[in-house]
């Protein structure tokens, strides 16, 4: 319940800033909370979220996507000005380059932009602000770090909902 309010909560807010929301999941059953807000829905074929996120990727490149953001559904405070300021970060132009929003500790990542797409590789999981640097190292590119209170509070564990329930906005 509370993942499914949560999801739709952060679709209606990216609807605020673009048109084109994907959703990637293995449960087709999301479709009847991802259509009504406007977003798409892709089964994903295989399991876990960097796989994902790589099926999303190739679909971006086939369709021409120049730039690629990626948000996650458990960001209870994200704000559409949090989404435009993290699409925005990037230097203007179209070289390659990636923005990213770490969370409130510092160690995971909870937001990326990537132009274009195939600019790094995913790396999310434990410690994926880390890896993620390293990736950007890696390429060369320049990097832009967004630190956005709605991008850097996600509800991963009971403490962060205790958190969220208790401080709301201010968490």
């Amino acid at each position: 319940m509370l993942a499914s309010q949560l999801l739709q909560r952060v679709l209606k807010v990216a609807r605020e800033v673009t048109d084109d929301v994907v959703v990637i999941s293995p449960s087709r059953a999301l479709g009847e909370i991802v259509e009504p807000s406007g977003a798409r829905l892709v089964v994903q074929r295989g399991m876990g979220l960097n796989e994902g996120l790589e099926q999303a990727r190739f679909d971006a490149l086939v369709d021409d996507i120049e730039t690629l953001i990626v948000l996650h559904g458990d960001l209870p405070n994200v704000q559409a000005a949090d989404i435009e300021l993290l699409a925005g970060a990037l230097p203007d132009g179209d070289a390659p380059a990636v923005a990213i929003a770490p969370d409130r500790a510092g160690t995971g990542t909870n937001g990326l932009v990537l132009r274009p797409p195939g600019v790094i590789r995913f790396r999310f999981g434990v410690g994926s602000f880390a890896a993620h640097l390293e990736e950007v190292e890696a390429a060369g590119v320049p990097l832009v770090a967004v630190n956005r209170s709605g991008l850097a509070f996600d509800l991963d564990t009971p403490e962060d909902l205790a958190r969220w329930l208790e401080l709301g906005d201010a968490a």
